[in-house]
């Protein structure tokens, strides 16, 4: 296991890359009223109250009003309106 942290650290230092953006983490980023989030396999739910996204290996869900999905492409997501509560179901 740590040949292979090694081996992260050196390529994302090499690629110039984050060492999260080599590996299965997902990553969630909130500024005001836009939630971005990276790893995002597929929407199970989409509703204005309600998005729900699948990462390896949880449910990332959002809750709000006036809720949207304003971008998704290659596994990131940028959903923008009220966002009330952002929480994490384990699989």
């Amino acid at each position: 296991m740590a040949k292979l942290r090694r081996l992260r650290s050196k390529l994302s230092e090499k690629l110039e890359l984050p060492e999260d953006a080599l590996s299965s983490a997902y990553r969630i980023q909130v500024i005001g009223d836009c939630a971005v989030l990276c790893g995002c396999k597929k929407l199970l739910k989409y509703q204005a109250d309600e998005i729900v996204a699948l990462v390896s290996d949880a449910k990332i869900s959002f809750r709000g009003t006036h809720l949207k999905c304003a971008y998704f492409f290659e596994g990131t997501i940028e959903i923008r309106g009220d966002i009330a509560e952002i929480g994490m179901e384990k699989r």
